[in-house]
């Protein structure tokens, strides 16, 4: 129980201080109220003890406001500093004790003209109910103050049997205001926790959708976007370059002789060279173009809002990038790399559709290999192309 209510004090005594600065505010009105209640004073003359009795309150109720209005200011800068250092612990300590011990002087004073003791009963219950005390702070402050009621009725009340009958009340309504504090604040303490796991559960639970959700949409070895995902955002993409016309084009890459890569060096060294080519083409586009690889060592580009000529421009670009950084395997060794680019552009008016802007890049990337690979080809825009057209073109 003492882990558990480490683990919670500082977020309760937070609590309990942004509490204090909303309840201060309406004890001291009603207290202010009081007051000038008693300030007029009663519509009948009063008895010597009456009148000795009303003095008495009347300056309890007054010491009382100025004693918020600090308590209120305390409250203030331990909210703002959004901590509660040993400052702030005494203030959590203080307020409710001031606000006890002020209903143990109200009883004792009430002694002179009743045997009521009211006053400390509420005050025991209310610091109970608004306050989360830790136990051992709630069984110093409760003890504190019924020793304090003990001593003080003591002083005003003279008949000895309802002095014993109050300091017994007193004592029941003491340890009723304790056992309610204690079950509050282990009922308040269990809560907390249970939140703060179910919290960490729900932030692991998210964290691993985010991954299951990079893994659906991500090629696990150059961290690109895979084929589908790279499809799917596309033709999102292409509908709404339908909508808001603009042309659209996109880049095919294929490297080249990368099977005499794979057969010279090993897979493991061909991994490499993927990844190297992914880094380079993601270091050569543009934040708003997405870049896949959508099989083998084919890669392909999206470029949003961009006409042939600037998609040719960026392709040509790229091959550059690609050509001129070898690929790094180990220490020692550095592999050349080129690829064959095609590039295709769809202008508005398409119907959304990736097929035509694929084939017309593929069929670039065809002349592209076909005419000696490391080069960029382009397939001018024509919406009435279809797939089968370019496959034929192909043929």
């Amino acid at each position: 129980m003492a882990a558990a209510d480490a683990q919670v004090e500082q977020e309760v005594a937070l609590g309990n201080m942004r509490r204090l600065r909303g309840l201060i505010p309406i004890f001291l009105v009603l207290n202010l109220l009081l007051l000038a209640v008693f300030v007029l004073g009663p519509a009948s003359p009063m008895s010597a003890m009456q009148q000795q009795w009303w003095q008495a309150v009347v300056q309890v109720y007054a010491g009382t406001s100025t004693w918020l209005v600090l308590v209120l200011l305390a409250t203030w800068r331990i909210v703002r500093r959004a901590r509660v250092d040993r400052a702030g612990r005494v203030v959590q300590f203080v307020a409710p004790l001031s606000f006890l011990v002020f209903t143990v002087v109200l009883t004792a004073l009430d002694q002179w003209i009743t045997p009521n003791i009211s006053p400390y009963l509420l005050g025991c219950m209310s610091v109970s109910l608004l306050f989360l005390l830790p136990p051992a702070t709630a069984t110093w402050l409760f003890a504190i103050t019924y020793g304090l009621y003990f001593v003080a009725i003591g002083l005003t009340q003279t008949d000895a049997s309802i002095l014993l009958s109050n300091r017994a009340n007193g004592f029941g309504a003491t340890l009723l205001g304790l056992v309610l504090s204690l079950g509050l604040w282990r009922r308040n303490t269990q809560y907390l926790l249970l939140q703060r796991e179910l919290t960490a559960r729900n932030a692991t639970l998210e964290k691993q959708q985010d991954e299951l959700v990079w893994l659906a949409t991500r090629d696990a070895l150059t961290a690109l976007y895979n084929r589908r995902e790279f499809m799917r955002l596309a033709e999102e993409e292409l509908r709404r370059a339908q909508r808001h016309g603009g042309f659209t084009s996109a880049i095919v890459i294929d490297l080249d002789h990368f099977k005499v890569i794979n057969d010279r060096y090993g897979h493991p060294a061909g991994d490499k060279v993927l990844v190297h080519v992914a880094q380079c083409l993601l270091g050569g586009v543009r934040g708003t173009d997405l870049v896949a690889r959508i099989g083998g060592e084919e890669f392909m580009v999206l470029l949003p809002r961009t006409d042939i000529e600037a998609a040719t421009q960026l392709a040509d670009k790229l091959r550059r990038l690609v050509h001129a950084a070898p690929a790094s395997i180990g220490r020692d060794l550095q592999i050349p790399v080129t690829a064959s680019f095609g590039v295709g552009c769809l202008p508005a008016g398409g119907d959304g559709a990736i097929a035509p802007l694929y084939a017309a890049a593929d069929k670039a990337l065809y002349d592209a290999k076909r005419m000696g690979r490391n080069r960029v080809e382009r397939v001018e825009p024509d919406a009435s192309l279809t797939p089968s057209d370019f496959q034929r073109m192909r043929r």
